[in-house]
Order: C-alpha cells, then sequence, then structure tokens
C-alpha cells in the first residue's frame, strides 16, 4: 500500500540530489570537516591573481628583497617574474591553543573565486594538537587537490618547491629547507634559514607540535583584522556571507521525509500528477 510517507520520501530524496547537484549550491559550503597539511614556497601565491576572486584590496605580494608589488597582474616569481609570497604570511600563535596563519585551500563544491582570501576557522580533532584552534586565510589554491577538503598551512620548513626559495634567498638547496626536499626534521634546522623566516619555522615545532596531517572542522569566519593587515587581501563579502547563509534554510532540512514542506510537495504532486492515486489511501 502506497503511502504519503514513502511518496514523500521518494519525492524529497530526488529534489535533495537535484539540489545538491545544482550550480548555486557552492555558495553555501561555509563549514566542513578537513585534511591539513603543510607546505611553502616562494611563488606568487594563487589568491594574488585579480581573477581569483571579487575583493575590496588584494593580496600583497612582495619582489626578492621583500619589498611590496603594487602591480597584481605582475608576473609570478616561479615563472620569471618579479612577484613572489611575502615572507611575513606565515602563522603566529596567539596563545597556547589559538593561532593565526596562511593556507593554500581545496573545499569540494566551492571554487577558488569562493574561498580566495577568505578566513576560516580550523579546530584540530586528533594527535597533540587536538582542540587547538586557528584562523587562516585561503591565500593560494591547492592545485594537487580536487577530491577533498584540504587546508595546507603555508609553513617556512617545508620543501622547497623547484628550489624557488633557495633562487630568491641564495645558499644551497640541499641545506635550505632540508635534504632532498623533504622539509626540516627538527626544531634546531629552523636556525639555518634566513632571519625573517625563523619564528614561523619554530612555530611548526612548539605550538604545531610537528603532527603529521591532522584532521580538523573548518567553518568561514569573518576575517581578522591582524590577517587582513598582514596580507592586505579583504573579499567584498567579507562582512555579508553570514547574513546570506545563516538566513537560508538548509535544503537537507526542508527536504527531510519528516519536514513537513515535504508533505506539501508530496500531497501536491499526488493530486495534481497522480488523482487516481487517493482510491490506494
Amino acid at each position: 500500500m502506497i503511502t504519503i510517507t514513502m511518496i514523500s520520501t521518494l519525492l524529497s530524496s530526488f529534489i535533495l540530489s537535484t539540489a545538491l547537484l545544482s550550480p548555486g549550491a557552492s555558495s553555501r559550503v561555509f563549514s566542513g570537516q578537513s585534511f591539513t597539511s603543510m607546505y611553502y614556497d616562494c611563488c606568487k601565491p594563487a589568491c594574488a591573481w585579480p581573477t581569483y576572486g571579487s575583493f575590496v584590496s588584494g593580496l600583497k605580494t612582495c619582489d626578492a628583497n621583500d619589498q611590496p608589488i603594487l602591480d597584481d597582474t605582475a608576473g609570478g616569481y616561479c615563472g620569471g617574474g618579479p612577484a613572489s609570497s611575502c615572507i611575513n604570511q606565515t602563522p603566529w600563535a596567539v596563545n597556547d591553543s589559538f593561532s593565526f596563519g596562511y593556507a593554500s585551500i581545496f573545499i569540494r563544491g566551492a571554487d577558488s573565486t569562493e574561498w580566495c582570501c577568505s578566513c576560516y576557522e580550523l579546530e584540530f580533532l586528533d594527535s597533540e594538537i587536538k582542540g587547538k584552534k586557528m584562523i587562516v586565510q585561503g591565500i593560494n589554491v591547492n592545485f594537487n587537490e580536487d577530491q577533498i577538503n584540504w587546508f595546507s598551512l603555508a609553513v617556512p620548513g617545508q620543501a622547497d618547491w623547484q628550489s624557488q626559495c633557495q633562487r630568491r634567498f641564495g645558499g644551497t638547496f640541499g641545506e635550505f629547507f632540508g635534504k632532498n626536499a623533504t622539509g626540516f626534521t627538527n626544531l634546531t634546522q629552523c636556525d639555518t634559514i634566513p632571519e625573517e623566516l625563523q619564528a614561523a619555522c619554530r612555530w611548526r615545532y612548539t605550538w604545531y607540535q610537528d603532527v603529521k596531517g591532522p584532521n580538523a572542522t573548518f567553518k568561514r569566519v569573518e576575517c581578522p583584522a591582524e590577517i587582513v593587515q598582514v596580507s592586505g587581501c579583504l573579499r567584498t563579502d567579507d562582512k555579508t556571507f553570514n547574513s546570506s547563509s545563516s538566513s537560508a534554510i538548509p535544503a537537507v532540512s526542508i527536504l527531510s521525509p519528516t519536514s513537513p514542506f515535504a508533505t506539501i510537495i508530496a500531497v501536491a504532486a499526488v493530486l495534481l500528477g497522480f488523482p487516481h492515486l487517493l482510491d490506494l489511501f
């Protein structure tokens, strides 16, 4: 015997799958669970290109002497241009349980124009830093990932991609950020890199405790002034995304089989499209 609940369930499932696949769904991706890792390079961050989002002010880049580059269309350092990441776009601890930082991001269901220069609060779920939190700003795109949520923290001491930091700062690549492009393995190695990068390198071994790939929850937040002051980047929707997301009723709630909305939709479909089914109830 066909019941309204059965029809409601089937119709709700169909509409929910359509809603999740619709182009507009990506604008609602503000939170979830993510893998994390670390990286560091001296290339121009992807989010510094003006086509990667709508910004009040764009992401700062610097030349090889860490002087600001005012042209946001300037070529990237790793491609032979002048624009590199700025030295201070690295993590720092506020206290024993909270830090600020910057990250390369991939968020499933969204795209780089939505996450570039947006800020996210991470809460680590495991390892020695379980319960610690960070607010990070997305300054780069995790081009190596296209399937799962991933926040890769920009931390000096990681492998020097294509030897570009060695080229920028000088020195021997094999000694600059660890042997065989694997990054550093202990705190004392932080003393061997340029002085302006050493504090952020030590952060990895102190606050972050050099953990490997902890899982974390993430949720978008308004960018703190401390982060924007360093990066220079501010999205046009930085103060408005909260109201637009919180005012929307989640599709899952609306379309749940037990929701009155789903029941109304199902009954309407029965009456308008299949009036003969009423004889079965």
